[in-house]
């Protein structure tokens, strides 16, 4: 390795249990995302807790989205954490 380069890794259950199971972070984004979402009505978001990992989901029709081109990744570019 270079003079300036570092090598380092991720504990994958530190990982998951600092972030993927962070109810204050999931808060966050989901709010974000909910504001976001209210340029269309037919965008749905919900917060998916399972064991493994939590989530926010937003799912928005083909047809919605293939008249607005690129709504779902301009609306998940712009969430901050």
């Amino acid at each position: 390795m270079g003079r300036f380069c570092r090598k380092f890794t991720l504990n994958r259950a530190n990982v998951q249990k600092q972030l993927l199971h962070n109810e204050q972070l999931l808060d966050n984004v989901q709010e974000q995302v909910e504001g976001m979402a209210e340029v269309h009505p037919s965008i749905k978001v919900w917060r998916n807790d399972d064991r493994d990992r939590g989530s926010v989901v937003a799912t928005i029709p083909m047809s919605v989205e293939d008249a607005h081109r690129g709504l779902m990744s301009e609306l998940l570019g712009k969430v901050r954490i």
